[in-house]
């Protein structure tokens, strides 16, 4: 159950954060609007675990185990049998990946099917999947993101079958399994629209794989807090109701796309050639990797704020480089002393109502009027 709230003058209990991002299926780049979501994840929860407990959720079967990906998988294995995939391009797999979404085809949903289950089952992830997670990999590394697990394998934490029971237990489904139709997830008695979370074909909605990994999770004194993009909030206000219907302590952080040349569109659709994670790497020139860390959190968190709808600007990036490498430079060095209580008050300062730091003022209070110094705690947070 939610913690209660503490009477007048006593201490809050502790509360941990789990920060649990918006799955990325491996089948394209990593745009401006993932590394935008990347890097708000990133900072919130290396900022915040110097005030609270944090723990990050990250499982690659949440991404996997989805049509999305699957039906992409298969349609690669009927139109390129043979492909070695170990040495391809992220960019050759991703206009692979929109050119399967332009073309019309009938599903052979017998065959997803069996992918979803090697999967779910098996932890299996298509050649052309692998070599996009060994690409991520290395992009996250030069970028400063800790790898949250791209080469881990990890059971979902519930089955299919156990989760649906419960579901069905808390008021939250009507399945129509026995008559051959979906089921849906209902959230109705809060005004919320039916979503289906199985097709009639046994098809899971992304939205299966995130609750059979979230709802185990559920504890006292732990806050989940739901990153997401905004095109997704309608889902995203079904699933935390799920969770607070499972008794968690929920918060959301819906975060804009950002747009390429004003077309704010998904990646399936293209329109990312030139400012891929990759493209972006070398955006910085001859500054150091510390700066392209820097700037690029600047860029993404600072410039660009969580409703930010400004489209891409590559020079207003590489200005942001820039500020950030002089940064550097005037950083002040050496130990400053145990634990950085300065810094862990002006972090619980930044804190939104929700508990987690601010990625936006964060990267705001390091330039202006009482900047805070760029501290050797601190440049571990954003580089």
């Amino acid at each position: 159950m939610t913690p209660p709230v503490p009477p007048p003058g006593a201490s809050a209990p502790p509360t941990e954060l789990v920060v649990a991002p918006v799955t990325i299926t491996p089948t394209k780049p990593l745009t401006p609007t993932h590394v935008k979501g990347l890097i708000w994840t990133d900072l919130i929860a290396k900022a915040t675990a110097q005030v609270t407990g944090v723990r990050l959720v990250w499982n690659n079967r949440m991404a996997t185990i989805t049509v999305q990906s699957t039906a992409f998988w298969r349609y690669l294995d009927v139109t390129e049998p043979e492909k070695d995939w170990s040495g391809e391009t992220e960019q050759g797999i991703g206009e692979r990946y929109v050119r399967f979404h332009s073309e019309r085809r009938e599903l052979d949903r017998r065959a997803l099917q069996k992918y979803l289950r090697r999967a779910d089952e098996d932890g299996w992830i298509h050649p052309a999947g692998r070599r996009m997670l060994q690409l991520w990999r290395a992009q996250l590394d030069l970028l400063g993101i800790g790898d949250p697990g791209l080469a881990d394998d990890r059971p979902l934490a519930m089955s299919a079958a156990s989760l649906t029971d419960a579901l069905a237990a808390h008021g939250l489904l009507i399945d129509h399994r026995r008559y051959g139709g979906p089921v849906h997830l209902d959230g109705s008695r809060r005004g919320l629209p039916l979503r289906q979370l199985i097709s009639g074909d046994g098809l899971p909605n992304y939205l299966l794989p995130i609750l059979r990994e979230l709802i185990p999770m559920v504890r006292p004194a732990r806050t989940f807090l739901l990153i997401h993009d905004d095109g997704l909030t309608a889902d995203y206000v079904l699933l935390a109701h799920v969770l607070t219907t499972f008794g968690a302590d929920v918060a959301r952080l819906a975060i804009s796309r950002v747009p390429v040349d004003g077309a704010a569109l998904s990646s399936r659709y293209g329109g990312w050639r030139g400012v891929t994670l990759t493209d972006l790497s070398s955006s910085p020139g001859t500054a150091g990797r510390a700066a392209y860390r820097l700037g690029m959190r600047m860029y993404f968190a600072g410039t660009l704020h969580r409703d930010s709808a400004q489209s891409f600007r590559m020079p207003l990036l590489r200005r942001c480089v820039g500020r950030a490498a002089r940064l550097l430079v005037e950083a002040p060095t050496g130990s400053e002393g145990a634990p950085g209580a300065r810094l862990t008050a002006e972090l619980s300062r930044l804190q939104a109502q929700q508990g987690y730091v601010d990625p936006y003022r964060l990267m705001s209070s390091l330039h202006g009027a009482g900047a805070l110094p760029l501290t050797p705690v601190l440049r571990a947070i954003c580089t």
